[in-house]
Parts: C-alpha cells; structure tokens; sequence
C-alpha cells in the first residue's frame, strides 16, 4: 500500500472519519451504561463524542504518519499476499487511531466534568481519565482494527472511481461542493455549540436552584425534627427537678410498702402532668424487677411475650455516657418512636410517639411536588417517609449507593447528584438521617422542551446559512468556473497534440497504478515516428508540428476517453489502456491492444501518405503489459522503451511486446 499524493490523503481522511465516527458511537454507548454516568441526552452526547472523534481522527490522520509505521511493518516482513498485507497494515492504523482518539476524547468529557466538581471534593484529573479511559481503551482498538479492515477496500475503490471518472471541470464542481459542505458543517457545529451551552447552561441554572430548594428544605427538617426530638427528651427531663422522682428504687426491698405506694403515686402524678404536654404513647418508668410507674401501652408491652421489658430497653442505652438511647423498630414495632433514659441503677424512663406524629414536622415545598423525603437511623432504615409504604423497610439501594457513605457528625449536609435524583443528606442530632431527593427527570424537563426548540430554530437557522452560502459560492464561482476550465486546459492538455502533456499523463498512470489492485491487467506503450526529424530539416519545424498535430488529432478518434493518452516531447507519445475490474481478461486486453496498434499503423499510412514517400516517416511502438504487483511510472516506462528500441532495431514501422531479458 504504497502512498502518494492528495488521492491517499483523501483516503486518510475519509478513513478517519469513518472510524473516528464508529468509535465516537460505539464508546457513547459504552459510557452511557454506567447508572453513574452524569452525561446528557444520548442523541447530545453522541453527536457532541462523533463530533470530537471525527476533529481529532482527520488531525492525525493529516498530522501523524501512521501510514509509514504499516508501511514499514509490511516492507520489515516482506509480505505479498494481499489479504495478509491488508491484516498487517491495519496494525499500527488500529492501535495508533484507537489509543490517541479515545484517548484524547475521553480527556477532553474528563476535564469538563473534572470543572463542574466542587473544588474540595475534586478527585486527581489523572486518575479520573485513565479510570475512565482505561475500560473502552481495548473495545476501540479492536473496532478500529475491523473498520480499517471492511472499510479501507471500499474507500480506495471509492476514490479510484472519482479519479477515473471526474474530469478537472467536475473536480471544480466537487471542490465548490466541499466548500459548501465545510461551511454547512461549521453552521451547524456552531449552532450545535450554541445549543449546548444555552441547554447546559438552563439545565445548571435550574440543576442549581433545585440543588439548593432540597438542601434548604432538608436543612428545614432536619431542624424541626431536632426541635421535635428535643422537646421528647426535655419533657421527661422535669423528673429530675425533685430527687423523689429519680432517686426512689422500687425493687430496694428496705422500703415498706407504704412508703412504696406513697412515692409512686407521686412519681404517678407528676407523671401524668408532664405527660400531657405531649401526645405520648408511652410514659412512664420500668424498673429492673419490670414493674411500672406510669402508662406503658399495651403495645409496647406486648412486644415482650416473656414480660421482661427491662433488661431488653437497658441493653439499647448500653453504655451510652449520656445514659439514653432512641429506639425505632424495636422487635418489629414501626408505630412507635422510642425515647429511654436511665433514671438510676433499677430504673429507665421510657416514652415514645407514634411515628405519624412527625407528619407535622415534614415539609413539603410547593415548587417539589415530586420529592420524597425520608427519615433513617444509623442502619438505613425508614422511621418517616413521605410514602407511608415506606415506613419500616430500608432505603432504595439507589439512594443508599448515591450516598455511599454515612455522615456522622450531627449538623452535616452533604448534596449529591446522580443521572436519575437530586439528593440531600442532613444529619440530626441524635444520628439520623433526614434525605429528600427530587426526580432529575421531572425537575429537568423544562429543559429538553428549551433543547428542542434551540434545535429547531438551529435547523431553520442552518439552512438558511447553508442557502446564503450556496447563493455567495455560485456567485463567485460563475466568473471563475469559464477562467479556470480554461487555465485547466493549458495546464494539462499540450498545445499541439491535444493530448495530455507529460506531467498530466504521468500524474493521471500514477494515480491508475495507485488504485490498481494486484492481478489487474493492463498495458502501456510507448511510440515515437521514424524519420521526424527528416521531416523538420526537409520542411520545417512549422510543417513538422502540423505532423504533431495531425498525430494527436489521429490517436485521440482512435481510443475511448478511459484510455490515457499523453505526449512525452518532440515526437513521442505514450497510451495506458486497463483491462477494467469488470472485465479483467489478459487476452481481451492483449486483443484490444493488438487491433489499437495495427489500427494506428494502417490510419497513419492513410494520413501520412505523402511524408512516408517523401521522408520515409512512419510509426514504432514498445508494449509492456503489468499484471502482477503495483508497479511504478518509471518502471513501465523503461519496459516499454525497452520494446520500442527493439521495434526500431528490427527495422521501424512496427511494434513490440516486451519480454522478461529483453534488452
């Protein structure tokens, strides 16, 4: 795959764009896998991710020669089956394209998200990229190595059939076409950019907005259930104003039973007036023999079939230095919000609300209809929620992996924001946790309407650029288009012929032998006229290039237009006929070669019947016919000048085909 000029450049870059395209979909997809991915729309996220592989893929396609890395692979190894030639060569392309684009890409998304985390809590950019980049590092390799293997054919075929066919004026047409295909594609990456930054930048605003409404409204409730807890644990506190209360032991045996009876119907009585502050369920004092002072609900002591509720309650204080403990869930019970406290060595003060009472405490804002709220201990499981089937099971896994870990001091706040939810975690005083998350698709929904009427008017706007600037580009290009055909002529066509001159018709066999595939036929012949410089002393230079133009005008009624026809200088002329990839037939193209040349032959008698009398002026040629390997311009050059110095050795006015040895 030797390569050469602006036709394999074309290759480099369609081939770039068709790789950079598949691997820019391929790992969006891969990406958007991720429940923890925070990325937009997928429609945005892959055309933003194509657009990127496609930018960095033609820069190194134009910019980087990982062409000469395969080139020197297959010439290290000597390789000339074709197939295995192709396998080799698309080494260094896969690798090379597949580590820098995703690379590059994936450092470019990192970087942006890396300037949307709060500075404190930024991870290392380095280990986010390469955690990032590391995974579809592998899967790009292997895709580029297949699309290089598929698409590299087709696109060298695709190219060759634009150069065989497409003349100069048509190339005008097809570069006005690219120009207006580039300035198409740079409206629409430009309204493309505004779109996203208008949508990202509504959809951070209202990110933001919503991100502080649940942290103020979590912050809210956090505080009116501290408020709420505190007053649990304040009100059982007045038992302590009078050592009566506090210090009476129901199971010292010491005390008679008056005494006994008259203390606890004063520990009673100032029970029942505290109690009525506050809608308990429970209030009341269990001593370590479980005989109560106060009201202990049938509930609570039915949780304990065997009638022990003291030592199990002692067990949740443990040895909390404050000597208090809350209680939620205790032996299955959800009702109930338990708040203990040890009153002395025998005793603990027990009282609990039922858990709908905190319904008062939760708010709801107005703009979140949609939030749900909760309310955990340590464990993660639900004492409150704003969707009573909740109460009692522990928190969505979604939630819990979003959090990730527990805030421990009281006071905390933590916001956190996933692909799905918006999250805020406030800690209270005694360890719970207060979460409110909002749906981000019903927060966010505002915005894709925004996003779909910028796109809209991105397309309306599009169109009428690309209109105006096909209006601008034909207007230009009409007073060019007669200059240029013009200047293309003289520039490839030599003046006396009308044939190609040298430079055009080596250009044009170059490009033929690029996009020759191995074992495709074809043939070059070079000829010159015997005697012409007899003619030009004998008549003069002047009658001599009328003979150089009735030639040119001779040899051009003689073959189609597929057939390269040039002028090498003074009387020497070449032809370079395919057998074409439809009909490739050795013996059709030696037949087609053969009746060309005894056509000319026979022609050239008949229109220079006068010089060949008087000047003996008649026609040599040299045949070289290549099948094999892509050979170059010099090669069959010399092959046929070969042939041609036998013709005219062996006596002039005929033609030979050249053999391998022949000299």
């Amino acid at each position: 795959m030797n390569t050469k000029g602006k036709e394999y450049q074309s290759i480099r870059i369609m081939m770039a764009v068709i790789m950079s395209t598949v691997m820019g979909v391929i790992a969006s997809f891969l990406v958007a896998q991720n429940p923890n991915a925070n990325i937009p729309a997928f429609p945005v996220f892959c055309l933003f991710n194509v657009t990127e592989s496609i930018v960095v893929g033609v820069f190194i396609a134009i910019f980087i020669p990982l062409d000469k890395l395969s080139n020197a692979l297959v010439s290290r190894f000597n390789i000339k089956n074709y197939a295995l030639h192709g396998m080799v060569y698309a080494i260094p392309l896969s690798i090379g394209n597949g580590i820098l684009v995703s690379g590059i890409v994936i450092l470019v998304n990192v970087f942006m998200s890396y300037l949307r985390i709060n500075p404190v809590n930024r991870p290392p950019l380095l280990g986010m990229w390469t955690s990032s980049w590391f995974p579809i590092l592998l899967p790009m390799i292997v895709i580029s190595y297949v699309v290089s293997l598929v698409f590299t054919p087709l696109v060298i075929k695709f190219i060759s059939t634009i150069n065989r066919n497409t003349n100069n004026e048509k190339k005008l047409k097809f570069f006005q076409v690219e120009v207006l295909v580039i300035f198409a594609a740079v409206i629409v990456a430009i309204t493309i950019v505004m779109d996203l930054v208008i949508v990202e930048k509504s959809k951070a605003t209202i990110k933001g907005k919503v991100s502080d409404l649940v942290a103020a409204n979590s912050r809210q409730i956090e505080l009116n259930i501290d408020s709420y807890l505190e007053r649990m644990k304040t009100t059982p506190s007045l038992l302590f104003s009078d050592k009566a209360y506090y210090e009476y032991d129901a199971t010292d045996n010491s005390i008679d039973t008056y005494d006994k009876v008259k203390n606890e119907e004063l520990i009673k009585n100032r029970i029942v007036d505290i109690g009525l502050m506050n809608n308990y369920s429970d209030f009341g004092i269990i001593y370590s023999d479980n005989h109560k002072v106060g009201w202990i609900s049938n509930g609570t002591q039915n949780l304990y079939s065997d009638g022990d509720i003291y030592n199990p309650l002692s067990e949740l204080i443990g040895d909390n230095p404050d000597q208090e403990a809350w209680g939620f869930g205790i032996n299955g019970d959800i009702e109930r919000i338990y708040y203990l406290k040890r009153v002395n060595e025998h005793a603990i003060l027990v009282s609990s609300v039922y858990t709908r009472e905190l319904s008062s405490v939760f708010v709801y804002p107005e703009q979140l209809d949609n939030i749900d709220i909760w309310l955990t201990d340590k464990d993660g499981r639900i004492i409150f929620s704003s969707k009573a089937n909740d109460i009692g099971d522990i928190i969505p896994e979604y939630i819990d992996n979003a959090i990730g870990h527990r805030l421990s001091q009281a006071g905390a706040s933590s916001a956190i924001t996933t692909k799905q939810y918006f999250i805020n975690v406030n800690i209270c005083a005694n360890g719970w946790n207060v979460i409110c998350a909002v749906p981000a698709d019903i927060v966010l929904k505002e915005t894709k309407n925004l996003r779909t009427f910028t796109i809209r008017i991105s397309v309306l706007m599009s169109i009428i650029f690309v209109l105006a600037g096909l209006l601008i580009i034909n207007r230009i290009s009409e007073p060019i288009d007669d200059m240029v055909s013009s200047l293309q002529y003289k520039a490839e066509v030599d003046k006396l012929s009308g044939v190609m001159n040298k430079a055009t018709f080596q250009e044009e066999t170059e490009k033929r032998l690029f996009f020759k595939e191995n074992g495709e036929h074809c043939a070059f012949i070079m000829m010159d006229m015997d005697n012409f410089k007899l003619v030009n002393d004998k008549h003069g230079h002047s009658y001599g290039d009328q003979v150089i133009i009735k030639f040119g005008k001779m040899l051009r009624g003689l073959f189609d237009e597929d057939t390269l026809i040039g002028r090498l200088g003074g009387d020497e002329f070449a032809i370079f006929i395919e057998a074409g990839k439809d009909n490739n037939d050795k013996e059709g193209l030696e037949k087609r070669v053969t009746e060309g040349l005894n056509l000319i032959m026979e022609r050239f008698e008949e229109v220079f019947k006068e010089e060949k009398e008087d000047c003996k002026l008649s026609v040599s040629a040299g045949v070289y016919y290549e099948s094999g390997k892509k050979p170059s311009f010099s090669e069959i050059y010399e092959k046929a000048d070969v042939a041609l110095y036998q013709s005219k050795h062996a006596g002039k006015s005929r033609y030979t085909v050249y053999t391998e040895g022949s000299k």
